[in-house]
Parts: C-alpha cells; sequence; structure tokens
C-alpha cells in the first residue's frame, strides 16, 4: 500500500516538474521571438531590497515590462535604469537624476528615457559629460534624498536633479516608513530620515538565503515568474479589474477646478498645513545637507504644476515664485540650487517624438524636463 502511494506521489511530481520545465521552455522560446510583443508572458521582476531606500532595481536583471507598455527592460551592472557603466568616471562630468516612475520610464527603450536624451544632448557640448538615471517608481520625498545620499556618493557626482511631485509633500504616505525610507518626527519634534521597513518581516525575508533563492528563481524560472505576478496584483485581480473598468472609462483624466493648485499655493507661500510645512523644510534641509557635505550644485525641477489651463496661470505663476522664494530663503548656503517650472518643458528631438508616440502618458514621462536640462551645462565646474 505505501509503496502504491510512494509511487504515486512520484508519478505526480514527476509530472509537475515536468509541467512546469514544459511551460517555462514555452515562455523561453516566446521571449526570444518576435512573439512575445503580442502573446501573454510573465512580466520581469525588476526590485529588490535596498538598506537606504527600502527597495531598488536588482542588477543585471532583463524581461519585459507590460505595464502601460510593453518593453524590454535592462538594469544595468550597478542596478540602474540605465545603460552600464563603471563607478570610477576618470574625471568625465557626471549629474544624477532622481525621480520617481517619470524619470524611471520602463515604458520607453532606455536610449529613450529623459536622462538618456539629455545624456545625449550634453554631451554633444562636452563629450564624455554622463547623465545618471536614478528613477524608481514611487519615489517619495525621503526616498529621493535617501537615493541621493547613498547613490549620489557612490557615482561621485558632480551634480544632481531631483524631481518633486508638488503633490507629495501633502501627502500622509510621506511619513509612512513601514515598506520605504520616510520622514518621522525625532525626540526634538523635527522630522528626520526614517528606515522603519528595515525591521519588517518582509524586509528581512528578501535579505535572507530563503530571498536570495526567491530571487534566483525570480531570475531563472518563467513560471516562477508568474506566480509572483499573480501574488503581487491578486488572484481575482483580472476580475475586478473588469469590473471596475467601465467607470474608469467615465473619470475625466484632468481638470482645470479654479481651486486646483490651492492646495500647493498654502503650503508653499504661506506654510499652511502645518505638517506639510515641516515636511518641505525638512526635505530642503537634507538637501542642503547634502549639497554642503559632497559640494555639488542640486536643481530641484517641481512638475505636477498644471501647465494646460490657461485660467490657471496666474496661480501657477505665484506657485513657482512662492516655491523659488521658500527654497532660496532656506538654503542661502545653497547658492547653486534652482527651481525649474518643468511641465513647461516640451520634446524637443526625434527621439523623444518617437518615445512620445509609443504610449499615451509616455511622452509626458520623457519630456518633463529636456527642455530645461541642456541648461546644465553651467551648473558643472568649469
Amino acid at each position: 500500500m505505501w509503496r502504491k502511494i510512494g509511487l504515486g506521489a512520484a508519478k505526480l511530481l514527476a509530472g509537475i516538474v515536468a509541467a512546469t520545465a514544459a511551460v517555462d521552455l514555452l515562455f523561453v522560446v516566446i521571449s526570444g521571438t518576435p512573439l512575445r510583443w503580442v502573446l501573454p508572458v510573465p512580466p520581469v521582476a525588476l526590485y529588490g531590497p535596498d538598506p537606504d531606500t527600502g527597495y531598488r532595481h536588482r542588477a543585471n536583471v532583463s524581461g519585459l515590462w507590460l505595464t502601460e507598455h510593453r518593453s524590454l527592460i535592462t538594469i544595468s551592472n550597478l542596478g540602474l535604469r540605465d545603460r552600464n557603466r563603471n563607478v570610477d568616471h576618470d574625471g568625465a562630468l557626471r549629474a544624477v537624476v532622481i525621480g520617481d516612475s517619470f524619470i524611471e520610464a520602463l515604458q520607453v527603450d532606455g536610449s529613450e528615457t529623459a536622462a538618456a536624451v539629455a545624456e545625449q544632448i550634453l554631451s554633444r557640448d562636452r563629450p564624455g559629460t554622463e547623465v545618471v538615471n536614478l528613477g524608481l517608481a514611487g519615489a517619495r520625498p525621503a526616498v529621493e534624498v535617501a537615493r541621493l545620499q547613498s547613490e549620489g556618493r557612490r557615482l561621485s557626482a558632480n551634480a544632481a536633479v531631483v524631481m518633486l511631485y508638488v503633490d507629495n509633500l501633502l501627502s500622509p504616505t510621506t511619513t509612512d516608513d513601514s515598506e520605504f525610507t520616510g520622514y518621522r518626527r525625532d525626540g526634538s519634534g523635527e522630522y528626520r530620515l526614517s528606515y522603519g521597513f528595515r525591521g519588517s518581516s518582509g524586509y528581512r525575508f528578501r535579505t535572507s538565503v530563503a530571498g536570495r533563492i526567491y530571487y534566483w528563481l525570480l531570475d531563472h524560472s518563467q513560471v516562477a515568474r508568474i506566480i509572483n505576478a499573480r501574488k503581487n496584483s491578486g488572484v481575482l485581480a483580472d476580475w475586478s479589474d473588469a469590473a471596475a473598468a467601465p467607470a474608469q472609462r467615465t473619470q475625466p483624466s484632468w481638470s482645470c477646478a479654479s481651486n486646483l493648485l490651492d492646495d500647493q499655493l498654502a503650503l508653499w507661500r504661506d506654510g499652511t498645513p502645518s505638517e506639510a510645512h515641516a515636511l518641505a523644510t525638512a526635505f530642503i534641509r537634507d538637501l542642503a545637507a547634502i549639497r554642503q557635505s559632497r559640494d555639488i550644485p542640486i536643481i530641484v525641477a517641481a512638475w505636477n504644476i498644471e501647465a494646460r489651463c490657461p485660467s490657471l496661470a496666474a496661480k501657477r505663476s505665484a506657485l513657482i515664485e512662492a516655491m523659488r522664494a521658500r527654497i532660496e530663503r532656506a538654503m542661502r548656503r545653497f547658492a547653486s540650487s534652482t527651481i525649474s517650472p518643468s511641465t513647461r518643458a516640451t520634446p524637443s528631438t526625434s527621439r523623444m517624438r518617437r518615445a512620445r508616440s509609443s504610449s499615451a502618458s509616455l511622452g509626458v514621462k520623457t519630456s518633463l524636463t529636456v527642455a530645461t536640462w541642456a541648461g546644465w551645462i553651467h551648473h558643472f565646474p568649469s
């Protein structure tokens, strides 16, 4: 009896292994041919743990990104959404660009991200100039500061551009450090970078031996990627997304409501609400500290300041001036800082036009600041 049970279990296990191998082989074949652009494939698992920000790209990972637009992504040898580089840059000028998914730009080829296009533009005047993409999806102000502290130092940057999404400082998630770096009040009541995620069970697992095995499977098994994607999205995600789709299609993507910029203007001009004001102060303070310790210019480029509504032009100008004045007051010693109204920028190269044509949101993601970045050259040392 036990022999039969054992034999049956062995056959079942062999069948599972054979089926898994067959599915893996099928997706490997699809991924290696043009069929990958039209047939279902498992999405690449790009992210892993990081002690400074909670998460980051994993070095030398490649595969298809399926969200918003299907694109082939390769993470660099340094674990960045960037081309392969050496850590040392032998005297060549190097800028780093820090932001969220708009800078990360997984929806386009690596050569069509805003940082890559900026590098091409700057290299015409100063050959060898580098612009490194430090974009990371979901990066909040605390993550951006922590990423500039760690990666900016590692890469010995000569200049930095920090993209600030103007609504982030008004969001309660800015103080949440359960998964990523956040701002939390210290004993004196001031906001400081906080790394509560380091004590979470999820982070401990991802940095353990079991976690390393888990990531190895994601890199070498298509079936593991399928299971991981289903875990992340939820077993019934397809059903719930289909049910919600009709409602989503009726929602406008933007509006020109008269109060659209009121909250941001109150924060930067009037210093209210007090919590957001304290967070903005901490953000600027930390950038100033990096500026002073590393002796590099830092450009703060704000985005999501609505530019499509003529009726909001006066408020938009007032908001930009308030942000500029606030940063200049707070960082008198931060002489090289500036703030750019980046949503005024428009694509100016054929590469950016191709990027924009790939996806509805794509052109915004790759063209936010390139028009202003052509002026970076004066921020580099002579």
